[in-house]
């Protein structure tokens, strides 16, 4: 087996004493360790990969030990046990140590667990979990989140957000996010570039050049990816004066979309307006044509001047969803929609030459956009509609249809999926994200039911804003959302770590098992589809792994498994299992070992699983045993492991 770490032993005493707490970092629950980060979003061969751990001692007692970091790819350990001294930390004082780990590269886009572990003498007094994407660039694994903190000033909007941009991407990178889309830098809609140190945008929030280009800049020394955000085809329209008629901008009223067939003798008041399209005379956002070869020119140009003021790395272009063929354009006829998506993209890119990212805010047009452009990868706005994700097993059928339609090689094209829950409880008026004097919290059994739904079907989740504040409304990152627990914060970190520790095993070249159906012997109701009142078992592959995911809807109604996004906050924690046993058929090839992991438990870290093998007429299996089932549990089997691009960990 080859090495990945080398075995090294850094006796390091604590370096930082006292340290605060402003950071924006996932703050964790346990009796000692405090925060996780690593010096990169990602790393590259040759890399030194540097994590600092950050203690909190709640012990009741002075620890004396060591911090030590245990690394594994795919379940197996790599190298020896990576270790720093603590001395004489008192009860309620706070200490950071480093952990640097010389990496030898074993193949590109791999992740690693790191179990960490506080030991004083033979006790192991805390744990917790750490995870380091081994990869060339931040598009294949995506994991975007919502940068917003620029604003000096932010209007009605949002309550004041004390953090600096080097706390906000701190804290991201933390959380491992490793591309921010820069949310609402824009002056305005159709003009996103003001030369001004200071600019109002059309919301009345006053924008810094300065906290922009800190953001900016900081972003870069973690490796992390930035996206500008620009709608595909929106303009200010009256609610914003001067509009973008008088504006001086450029923009023509005759590149518009409108709500009849007016052709010539169309006005402002025909333009179709945003949202559900009032007249454009009354709305704050108009719509433009984006078949229109003009407006698609004046995009790409106003987008260029942003680029090269700010030197963003790519763009994010948002859509408004369905159009359902009942807009016009300056001829009087219905806008072709079919392939309005990849054109309009496909246009712009070769102008901008970055990378770039196209929401289409629903499934529809998606097809188009993923199988006929060359998107950086796939984010969309995912709904909880009959339409869209009907239910928890949908996320899987979607995931498979994109990566069939965009047909990606060597790599499938990474996922980035946008969804908010618990709505209904955010806009509750008793709630202060609604102006009410109750603080409300998301749930957290809900917010997990969907981690791990989308997790397991190959997605990242798109939901992270500056502060640790997660998206309680459809879509985006407006400034009241609800609140999260300290509970809350620690079990999201233990998600997101472990997706990034077995990314590989979740997010490439992943597809559908060819092998019969699986199934529960023993100590719960599993099916092989997802639904309420059970345990689905969710079967996939890749080179080398057959690969078991254990989703448990045992406690969840039909109406409940029918809306992922929780939307009143009241849906029920799983009862966790006892012992399953599980019968999985095998795809041929040399059978290895067998392992599992589970987010909700020991922090994500692997266990080996023994197992018996057999055959009938539906074909080879083995037969095996998890522990528990709580939310979810991931098997996974070597097979015929010694050819896969997944050999060595």
């Amino acid at each position: 087996m080859s090495r990945l770490f080398k075995n090294i032993l850094l006796c390091a005493v604590a370096l930082i004493v006292g340290l605060g707490t402003s950071h924006a970092a996932p703050t964790l629950t346990g009796s000692l360790f405090y925060s996780v980060n690593s010096d990169k979003a990602f790393y590259r061969q040759g890399d030194v990969e540097n994590l600092w751990v950050t203690l909190k001692n709640t012990t009741g007692s002075t620890f004396t030990g060591s911090v030590n970091a245990t690394i594994t790819g795919r379940g197996v350990q790599v190298g020896g046990i990576i270790s720093a001294s603590v001395t004489g930390l008192k009860n309620n004082a706070t200490a950071s140590v480093r952990l640097s780990i010389p990496t030898v590269w074993n193949g590109n886009y791999r992740g690693y667990y790191v179990q960490l572990a506080a030991v004083s003498g033979a006790t192991t007094v805390d744990t917790a979990a750490a995870a380091l994407d081994q990869s060339s660039d931040w598009t294949t694994y995506p994991r975007q989140c919502w940068g917003t903190n620029t604003w000096t000033s932010w209007g009605g909007a949002a309550p004041v957000n004390a953090e600096t941009p080097e706390e906000s991407v701190s804290g991201f990178n933390a959380w491992h996010c490793n591309n921010l889309q820069m949310y609402g830098q824009l002056y305005r809609w159709h003009q996103p570039y003001y030369p001004g140190a200071f600019y109002t945008n059309g919301n009345g929030e006053v924008q810094s050049q300065n906290l922009i280009e800190r953001y900016l800049e900081t972003a870069r020394r973690y490796r992390m990816g930035t996206l500008a955000y620009v709608p595909m085809y929106a303009v200010n329209s009256d609610a914003v004066q001067p509009n973008f008629l008088n504006d001086g901008s450029g923009t023509q009223l005759a590149w518009g979309a409108f709500t009849s067939a007016c052709g010539s003798a169309c006005k402002l008041s025909d333009v179709y307006g945003f949202p559900g399209g009032a007249p454009a005379d009354t709305t704050t956002i108009g719509v433009m044509d984006p078949t229109n070869a003009q407006w698609k020119t004046y995009w790409a140009q106003q987008v260029g001047l942003w680029l090269q003021r700010y030197r963003f790395d790519g763009v994010f272009i948002d859509t408004y969803g369905t159009f359902n063929g009942t807009v016009y354009n300056n001829a009087g006829t219905y806008i072709p929609w079919d392939n309005a998506y990849s054109g309009f993209m496909n246009t712009v890119q070769a102008t901008v030459n970055v990378p770039m990212v196209l929401n289409p805010a629903s499934p529809w047009n998606e097809q188009d956009l993923a199988q006929n452009t060359h998107e950086a990868y796939h984010f969309v706005e995912r709904w909880d509609h009959s339409d869209d994700i009907s239910n928890y097993g949908v996320f899987w059928t979607r995931a498979q249809q994109v990566w069939g339609w965009a047909n990606r090689k060597p790599n499938s094209i990474g996922l980035d999926w946008d969804m908010g829950i618990n709505k209904n409880l955010n806009s509750n008026t008793s709630c202060t994200t609604n102006g009410g004097q109750n603080v409300c919290y998301f749930n957290l059994s809900g917010m997990l039911y969907m981690e791990a739904a989308m997790f397991s079907s190959g997605a990242h989740h798109a939901w992270l804003a500056d502060g640790n504040r997660f998206i309680s409304n459809d879509d985006f990152p407006v400034a009241r959302m609800l609140s999260a627990t300290p509970e809350t914060i620690a079990a999201e970190y233990d998600y997101q770590t472990f997706d990034v520790a077995y990314e590989k095993l979740l997010r490439n070249n992943i597809s559908a098992s060819t092998s019969a159906a699986p199934s529960i012997t023993s100590g719960a109701t599993g099916s092989a589809t997802a639904g309420a009142g059970s345990v689905y078992l969710l079967n996939t592959m890749r080179s080398g792994l057959n690969i078991l995911h254990l989703l448990n809807y045992q406690q969840l109604n039909a109406t409940q498994f029918s809306d992922v996004s929780d939307p009143d906050a009241n849906y029920p924690a799983p009862t966790v299992t006892g012992a399953l046993g599980i019968k999985m058929y095998v795809t041929s090839g040399t059978l290895g070992n067998l392992y599992m992991a589970s987010p909700d438990i020991n922090h994500g870290a692997p266990q080996q699983l023994t197992y018996t093998t057999g055959s009938d007429s539906s074909g080879s299996y083995i037969m095996f045993t998890v522990p528990s089932l709580k939310y979810w549990d991931m098997v996974w089997l070597e097979v015929g492991i010694v050819s896969s691009d997944y050999a060595a960990p």
